[in-house]
């Protein structure tokens, strides 16, 4: 993953950390589900490109915004998958696991 990259993941945990606290005042769990998302982002990042990086990360801010609850990691990797493979970019051992 290129610096630009990895800047643009840290944007978005940032962002996420902000909401969750803005949302649900509540860091129980937290620590956890940020690791996860991390990961998944960086999976993304290392298999396809900037945009889709931020799809992903917007569509997990917008699931705590509208369900006001964090999605986990396993849906958000599965929703990255199929993200992934209707661009045309094939998906990570990470990714698949989901």
């Amino acid at each position: 993953m290129d610096r630009s990259l990895e800047l643009r993941v840290k944007g978005h945990l940032y962002e996420i950390r902000e909401i969750n606290d803005e949302v649900l005042d509540s860091q129980q769990g937290f620590p956890m589900a940020e690791e996860g998302y991390k990961e998944t982002l960086q999976s993304v990042a290392d298999c396809s490109n900037s945009e889709l990086v931020d799809r992903v990360a917007n569509s997990i801010k917008e699931d705590i915004r509208s369900n006001e609850e964090r999605p986990s990691n396993r849906s958000v990797r599965r929703d990255a998958r199929m993200l992934l493979a209707e661009e045309g970019f094939v998906a990570d051992n990470y990714l698949n696991t989901a």
